[in-house]
C-alpha cells in the first residue's frame, strides 16, 4: 500500500487527475487499490472539485486533509467544509485525512456530522509532538484509524499502540536542493526503499512526497536551470527505487526556459535506460522531444509525479499480480 501526499496545486492536481482517467489507482475496494493519493488542499478551486469528481466516476478512493496546515491554505477549515461536502458520493470515495493536533478534535466532530467514522480516516503522525495528541484523541474516541501515517523515529512505533490502528511510514525520500543546477552534482541518487520492505519492518504501507518534497512553498520564480526528475526500478541494486536528474546546461541566466528544457530533455531520451521504462510518462517526454515543444515548468512537474506513480503502479503490479 501507498499512500503518496500532494499538495493541492494545479499540476499535482493534474497528475492525479489523469492517472485516474488511466485506471492507475484501480477501484475503491482494499484490495485492489494498491496507491491512494493524500491531497493537501491550498487552495478551493474549480481543479480540486474535478480531481475529487474524477475519482468518484472512476471509483477509485482519494484521501483529502480536512486540517491543512495553515500557513499553506488560503481558506478557512469551515471553507473547505462547505466546498467538499456538496460532492456527490462523497463518503464513498473521498478519504479524510486529519493531522493530529489542536483542531483535530473539531475537524473529527464535523466529518461525524457527514457520517464518517474513525475507521474511515487517516491520522498524520509525522512529528513527535503529535503522539501525545494522538494518544489523547484516541482514548477519547473509540474504535481504530484505518491508517496511521508515521515517522520513521522509534518513537512512533514503541509510543503508538496497535490497537489505534495500521502504522504506515510516511517519509520524505526526496534530496531537495536549493537551486535546479544543484542536481548536476549528484545526477544519479538512491531514492527509497520503502516500497520493498515496509512490510518487513510491520508498517501496512508507505508514503512520501513524491519528487515535489515537504518543503513547500507557494510562491514561484524563473529558475536558471530546468531540471527533469525520474523515479525508475534500479535493477541492478535490488530493485530500490532511484531518482535521476537530467539537468540543462546553459544555466547562466533565466532566459530561454524552453531552449534549457530541450537540453535536459535531450539528456533523458538519449539515457541508457530511457527504453526500459515502458510509461505513459516517458511517451509524453518522448513525444515532447519529437515536436520539439516546450510545455512549461508545471507539466514537467506534472510528468515526473506521472513517472513515480506509474512506476510505483508496475513494481506493485510485478510483486502481488
Amino acid at each position: 500500500m501507498y499512500l503518496p501526499i500532494f499538495r493541492g496545486r494545479q499540476y499535482e492536481l493534474l497528475a492525479l487527475e489523469e492517472e485516474v482517467q488511466q485506471n492507475l489507482f484501480c477501484n475503491a475496494s482494499e484490495d485492489s487499490q494498491r496507491i491512494i493519493p493524500i491531497v493537501e488542499p491550498v487552495n478551493l478551486t474549480t481543479r480540486l472539485t474535478k480531481t475529487i469528481e474524477s475519482f468518484i466516476k472512476q471509483n477509485s478512493q482519494i484521501g483529502v486533509i480536512f486540517n491543512p496546515k495553515r500557513e499553506l491554505a488560503s481558506f478557512e477549515q469551515d471553507e473547505l467544509f462547505t466546498f467538499i461536502s456538496v460532492i456527490k458520493d462523497l463518503h464513498n470515495y473521498v478519504i479524510p485525512v486529519l493531522y493530529m493536533d489542536s483542531s483535530c478534535d473539531e475537524i473529527f466532530s464535523r466529518l461525524s456530522e457527514l457520517g464518517y467514522s474513525k475507521a474511515d480516516c487517516i491520522a498524520l503522525c509525522l512529528e513527535q509532538p503529535q503522539i501525545s495528541i494522538l494518544n489523547e484523541f484516541c482514548g477519547n474516541v473509540s474504535g481504530s484509524f484505518r491508517f496511521i501515517l508515521v515517522g520513521e523515529s522509534r518513537e512512533f512505533t514503541r509510543s503508538i499502540p496497535r490497537e489505534f490502528g495500521p502504522k504506515v511510514i510516511c517519509v520524505d525520500r526526496f534530496n531537495k536542493q536549493a537551486r535546479n543546477s544543484d542536481y548536476a552534482d549528484n545526477l544519479d541518487e538512491f531514492f527509497s526503499s520503502d516500497h520493498r520492505y515496509y512490510e518487513d519492518d510491520g508498517f501496512d504501507g508507505y508514503s512520501d512526497y513524491s519528487i515535489i518534497g515537504n518543503d513547500f512553498t507557494t510562491s514561484g520564480f524563473a529558475p536558471r536551470a530546468v531540471a527533469i526528475h525520474i523515479v525508475y526500478i534500479n535493477n541492478g541494486v535490488q530493485n530500490d527505487l532511484y531518482v535521476h536528474h537530467f539537468v540543462s546546461d546553459s544555466n547562466s541566466d533565466i532566459t530561454n526556459p524552453a531552449g534549457k528544457f530541450q537540453e535536459a530533455l535531450g539528456k533523458f531520451i538519449s539515457w541508457d535506460k530511457f527504453n526500459i521504462l515502458h510509461t505513459r510518462a516517458s511517451q509524453c517526454f518522448k513525444n515532447l522531444y519529437d515536436e520539439g515543444r516546450y510545455p512549461g515548468l508545471g507539466t514537467i512537474k506534472k510528468l515526473s509525479i506521472q513517472q513515480h506513480l506509474e512506476i510505483v503502479d508496475q513494481y506493485f503490479q510485478s510483486q502481488r499480480g
